[in-house]
């Protein structure tokens, strides 16, 4: 970002430039604007200027914007479209505006350092810091892109990890807040879908896309063979890849409360007769129809603050379930197929969420075994 100043004969005016793709003749090109009041207009403006440049998708003429363009068209062949679509707005929002004009063969490590500086102290919205994880996020895609176009900037520093205080614990409900919060909507319609997340560990979209053709209550078996996703503002259907396709035991428990799902489901499809479509889904609306998959997570939110427990993003649930396993013995690789991690180093880290009350159980257990009775 070139930014500077200038003073002429009664005050300080602000000025930009911004590095152009190299011209038809080989010469270097620069954009220049001058006679801004204030830093802050003269960075307003650089900025928007470069996502005119950025996005004006120059065709191959060298820019960072144009060579990142390419490479995502190119990984359309062998990237879930959802991902992509994340990739895609992480260059849109964090790295085309300050570097996408750029020529990708003039960048250097310090120019990519510079860019998340810059990010971290005022890249979210509003100017506000943008989260080190973020930054960090932007950095491991943006390298792969580098790797596949062939530009190796050296060792490019990058923000260290954020220490926590809570020594990296997602939001994880302790046992008596999970019976809690499920026992209070006990009557509600999505209450089963929750007991899911809770219980299963399953995703949101996992819970949008099951279908009862998967449910083998029978047996107590859950299979999870289909979710419904969100791309930008289209819902996407899909299998789900790798691990995520599994089967999940379910308890008598559970068992019962699917059941009895279907038995209000049955009584409502009854009630609106023609004007209900069955498209055999676990969770429709009213009419049979599917919810848009962010309506899980307004409702999920609205729920934990009318049971009073502490408000977790839905996909936290999935903490829960798991640290509940790690405290009650489950070994770590039937966890992992239970959950669908594809890493085993993910269920680990989950399963590093230890609740105050198994740290507490693990002192009076040491203090046991090195001869001290606990008070």
């Amino acid at each position: 970002m070139t930014v500077g100043s200038y003073q002429t004969s009664t005050k300080t005016l602000w000025f930009f430039v911004i590095d152009l793709p190299v011209g038809d003749d080989g010469k270097r090109r620069q954009h220049k604007r001058r006679g801004f009041p204030s830093k802050t207009a003269a960075e307003k403006a650089e900025t928007e200027a470069r996502k005119a440049y950025g996005e004006a998708a120059i065709g191959a003429d060298g820019s960072v914007a144009a060579e990142l363009s390419g490479w995502l068209s190119e990984r359309e062949l062998d990237i879930e479209e959802t991902t992509l679509d994340n990739y895609r707005n992480l260059f849109r929002m964090y790295v085309i505006p300050h570097i996408g004009g750029r020529q990708l063969y003039s960048l250097d490590k310090r120019v990519v350092q510079d860019m998340y500086k810059t990010l971290v102290k005022e890249g979210g919205n509003g100017k506000k810091p943008l989260s080190e994880t973020t930054v960090r996020t932007v950095h491991r895609v943006l390298m792969k892109a580098f790797k596949d176009l062939g530009i190796d900037l050296g060792a490019v520093r990058q923000p260290r990890p954020a220490q926590r205080e809570d020594q990296g614990r997602k939001g994880v409900w302790t046992p008596k807040q999970s019976k809690r919060f499920l026992q209070f909507h006990r009557d509600a319609r999505l209450y089963a879908a929750w007991a899911l997340a809770v219980v299963a560990g399953t995703r949101r979209g996992e819970i949008a896309g099951l279908k009862w053709a998967k449910v083998d209550l029978d047996n107590g078996i859950v299979y999870i063979h289909w979710q419904r996703t969100i791309s930008g503002n289209k819902v996407i259907e899909k299998a789900p890849k790798g691990k995520s396709r599994r089967a999940i035991a379910i308890g008598p428990a559970m068992v019962r409360v699917l059941r009895e799902h279907k038995a209000r489901q049955d009584e409502e499809k009854a009630a609106a007769g023609l004007l209900y479509h069955d498209h055999d889904w676990v969770f429709p609306r009213e009419d049979g129809e599917p919810y848009y998959p962010r309506y899980y997570t307004d409702q999920w939110e609205n729920a934990c603050l009318a049971a009073g427990v502490p408000v977790i993003v839905l996909h936290d649930a999935r903490h829960t379930s798991a640290t509940a396993g790690a405290d009650a013995g489950v070994p770590e690789h039937v966890m992992q197929k239970r959950l669908g991690h594809a890493d085993a180093r993910t269920t680990r880290e989950v399963y590093t969420h230890v609740l105050p009350e198994s740290e507490r159980k693990a002192a009076e257990l040491m203090d046991f075994a090195l001869g001290e009775e606990a008070a």
